[in-house]
C-alpha cells in the first residue's frame, strides 16, 4: 500500500506542472502579447534556440532606442535592453537550481547563435512564488541582490531578473505580472483593486486564471452584472472584428467558419503559399473560360 502511495504522489508531482502549462501558459503569453501591445510592441512566443526540446517563452526585440525607453517607463521592465528574454515558472512548475541553470544555458546559446555581447541582452524569470532553494540556498550557483519588492537581480555579468509575483506591490505596472500570483490572499487583493477600478481587461484575465475567486470579488462589489455587460456590449460592438487581435491559443478555440468570415479577401490571399495561389488562378481562369 505503502508503495502505492508512492507513486500516487509521484505521479501528481509530474501532472500537475503539466497540467499547469497547459492551462496557464497560453494565458500568460496573451498577457505579455497584450501588455507590450499596448505599447504598439511586437513580442515573439515559443522562441526556438538551438536544438534544445525546450523554448524560451517569449522573447521581446527593441532595436530602436525609444522603443527600450517607452518599455523602461511604462511597465516593471525598466531595465530591457535590445534583446530581452522572458521566461514563466508557475504555482506547481516552480524554478529549481536545475530549471535555473536550463533558462540560463538557453540564454548563452542565443547570444552565441546570434553572436550579440551580453551588454545587449537581458533574461526575466517571472516565479508565481517565491524560489527559495534559488534565491537562499544556491550562492555556489548564483548571488542575488535585491532591487524593489518582489524583484531580484544575480549579480551574473549577463543579469537575470527574478520577479516573485507574491511579493510585488498592487500598482499598474505590475497587473500582468499579479495574475499569475500563487498567493490566494494576494491574487484576491489583485482582484479587488481592478475590479474598484473597473478594469475589465484584467477582470478578464484574472478570470482566466482563478475563476472562482475573481467571481466572488465580482459578487461581493455587487459589479459582477457590470462586468458581464461590459463584455457583451465589446463583444457584440466589435464582434468578429476581434479576431485578428487575439491570440493564436484563444483563435484556436473559435469555430473555422467564424474565422473565415471575420478575414478580408486580401487577408485570405496573404495567407496562402504561391503554388496555393497559383492553383487558384488556374480554377478562377477554368471558370471564366466556361462562362464565356
Amino acid at each position: 500500500m505503502a508503495t502505492l502511495n508512492n507513486t500516487t504522489t509521484v505521479e501528481r508531482a509530474v501532472a500537475l506542472p503539466r497540467l499547469e502549462r497547459a492551462e496557464i501558459d497560453p494565458v500568460f503569453k496573451e498577457v505579455m502579447t497584450f501588455n507590450f501591445g499596448q505599447l504598439s510592441l511586437p513580442i515573439e512566443t515559443q522562441v526556438e534556440v538551438s536544438r534544445l526540446p525546450r523554448t524560451m517563452d517569449a522573447l521581446v526585440l527593441l532595436p530602436q532606442a525609444e522603443d527600450r525607453e517607452k518599455v523602461r517607463k511604462e511597465t516593471a521592465f525598466d531595465y530591457f535592453r535590445v534583446h530581452n528574454q522572458l521566461e514563466y515558472k508557475g504555482k506547481e512548475d516552480w524554478l529549481t537550481r536545475n530549471g535555473y541553470h536550463l533558462i540560463i544555458g538557453r540564454s548563452h546559446l542565443y547570444l552565441g547563435e546570434k553572436k550579440i555581447p551580453t551588454s545587449e541582452m537581458t533574461v526575466t524569470i517571472i516565479s508565481s512564488r517565491q524560489p527559495r532553494q534559488v534565491l537562499h540556498h544556491s550562492t555556489a550557483d548564483v548571488r542575488w541582490e535585491a532591487v524593489g519588492f518582489g524583484h531580484y537581480k544575480s549579480t551574473d555579468l549577463l543579469p537575470v531578473h527574478l520577479f516573485v509575483c507574491n511579493e510585488l506591490e498592487i500598482v499598474p505596472k505590475n497587473y500582468p505580472l499579479l495574475l499569475f500570483a500563487a498567493s490566494k490572499e494576494k491574487f484576491r487583493q489583485f482582484v479587488e483593486k481592478i475590479v474598484s477600478e473597473d478594469n475589465t481587461i484584467y477582470i478578464y484575465y484574472a478570470s482566466r486564471v482563478e475563476p472562482e475567486i475573481t467571481k466572488e470579488v465580482l459578487k461581493m462589489s455587487g459589479k459582477q452584472s457590470l462586468y458581464e455587460q461590459n463584455l457583451r456590449r465589446i463583444a457584440e460592438s466589435m464582434g468578429e472584428d476581434l479576431i485578428p487581435f487575439l491570440s493564436e491559443e484563444v483563435v484556436k478555440r473559435i469555430p473555422p467558419e467564424k474565422r473565415v468570415r471575420s478575414l478580408t479577401a486580401k487577408d485570405i490571399v496573404r495567407s496562402l503559399s504561391p503554388e496555393t495561389k497559383e492553383e487558384l488562378l488556374q480554377l478562377l481562369n477554368q471558370q471564366s473560360g466556361k462562362q464565356n
